[in-house]
């Protein structure tokens, strides 16, 4: 065998053992769950009393009167560029030749654009048992509207430049099931449940990956069972209900995959080459999170606050990662703080607005080998809902129709790579980072 086929081989190992993205925040954490809790801005612990109220805090569906069944509709629309800083075009040059690596694109193919389906479910299980205390079962759904398969992922390892938020990490499903009891009547509400993620048993298949040695077809066994991450809330309602006290913990979720062990064929010069190697897949991190909100009802005015932290402290690299990048992720914990408007304008008519302040968890990338791109960004939302009394369809209840839209203006990002040299694929570039999000929605509610 010659020294290209020997080389070829040893790139091989390398991209097999380093192909390990660990990539973070899913869609709730970027845009948020829910057309009333987005309007408000996502400062919704306090306040959860909708089908996301399993997401925010399972505790207010406690409150909640009634079965209620939601259908929502999220497009999402980041407008975001990676440039050098000399303004052309970002273009990596991997092992294999020259590979045109976009940040802003997904795994899909269709840029970062994406639609999502929602589902929402309250149902209140003292009509179905007789239970000694008022308890009500919550549960919130969202499918990425490329259906066809439930994640999708590009495997940049940390030295290319990908982005924590949007693109991949989103275009998957998220779901939250939870229990909302009522403590003490019209005063404490406790509530408990799961956000489940893919996990366990299934197939992973690379072929076609074309060397100068040939070709590389090699198969494996990985994740398709659901794993379920615990979620607590609490919620406080004293004089009668004017004020709210929301509390919620969320545990973090992230797809592990690994290490799985891979035997590689390489046909090259008329000889079969089996290769072992190994495969390690961290993906869609999100951070354990604990929030604290306030509410005040001054009816016809609503005015929600809250602030939550998120633990990105906890991220890692994927232990085939750690061979490769000597440095740590570094990220840091952060504290996001929220507030939301809502006004009455009658029974069946109300505006909301809201604003947060989301900063990134990532360091400064320059110098360092790492490439994640993230940014500090400012949001802000505005939404409205009307209520038809009566409803249609065979319940015959109230029908509420609601909208909301979500606009968020990110802080430019200068990224410099002086000295970055000689520890990557290639000798790294400066590059900037610009730009804005907008998702907008559409939901009905059927109660009955």
């Amino acid at each position: 065998m010659g020294n290209k086929t020997i080389y070829s081989l040893l790139v091989l190992i390398v991209i097999i053992s380093a192909a390990t993205t660990v990539q973070a925040g899913g869609y709730t954490d970027t845009y948020g769950f829910g057309s009333r809790a987005m309007s408000l801005g996502g400062a919704f612990t306090a306040v959860a009393d909708d089908f996301s109220a399993a997401y925010y805090n399972p505790a207010g569906l406690g409150q909640i009167k009634g079965n209620h069944f939601a259908l929502e509709y999220q497009y999402t629309m980041p407008d975001i560029e990676v440039k050098k800083a000399n303004g052309e075009d970002l273009v990596l040059y991997g092992p294999d030749g020259v590979v045109r690596t976009d940040p802003t694109d997904s795994a899909a193919g269709n840029g970062l654009d994406l639609g999502l389906p929602e589902i929402g479910f309250v149902l209140d299980i003292n009509k179905i048992a007789k239970l000694p205390v008022k308890t009500t079962f919550g549960l919130a759904a969202s499918m990425p509207e490329q259906g066809d398969i439930a994640y999708r992922m590009h495997d940049m390892p940390p030295d290319q430049p990908h982005l924590i938020r949007y693109g991949d990490n989103i275009d998957r499903i998220t779901l939250a099931v939870g229990v909302g009891v009522e403590a003490v009547k019209d005063l404490i509400y406790i509530g408990g449940g799961v956000q489940a993620m893919l996990f366990g048993p299934g197939s992973f298949y690379v072929d076609g990956l074309t060397l100068d040695a040939g070709n590389v077809i090699s198969k494996s066994e990985f994740g398709a069972l659901f794993k379920y991450e615990p979620m607590f809330g609490l919620l406080f309602t004293p004089l009668d209900k004017r004020v709210r006290i929301g509390l919620s913990w969320k545990d973090e979720q992230e797809l592990r995959l690994g290490v799985i062990p891979i035997v590689a064929t390489v046909s090259a010069g008329g000889l079969d080459v089996n290769v072992p190697m190994n495969l390690d897949i961290n993906a869609f991190f999100t951070p354990e999170e604990y929030s604290a909100g306030l509410a005040f009802d001054l009816d016809p005015l609503l005015i929600s606050f809250e602030m939550n932290k998120q633990m990105w402290s906890s991220y890692e690299y994927s232990v085939t990662d750690s061979y490769h990048y000597p440095d740590p992720p570094d990220f840091e914990d952060t504290y996001n703080y929220r507030v939301g408007l809502e006004y009455k304008l009658n029974k069946k008519t109300s505006l909301m607005a809201g604003y947060y302040r989301q900063p990134s968890p990532v360091p400064d990338q320059s110098g360092r080998v790492s490439n994640y791109i993230d940014l500090d960004k400012d949001c802000f939302s505005l939404g409205g809902s009307y209520i038809l009394d009566p409803g249609f369809g065979i319940t015959k209840g109230p029908v509420k129709l609601a909208g909301n839209i979500v606009y968020q203006k990110f802080k430019d990002l200068d990224v410099e790579k002086d000295g970055v040299t000689g520890v990557s694929w290639v000798d790294q570039e400066d590059y900037t980072v610009e730009g804005s999000a907008l998702a907008a929605g559409l939901s009905m509610t059927v109660s009955w």
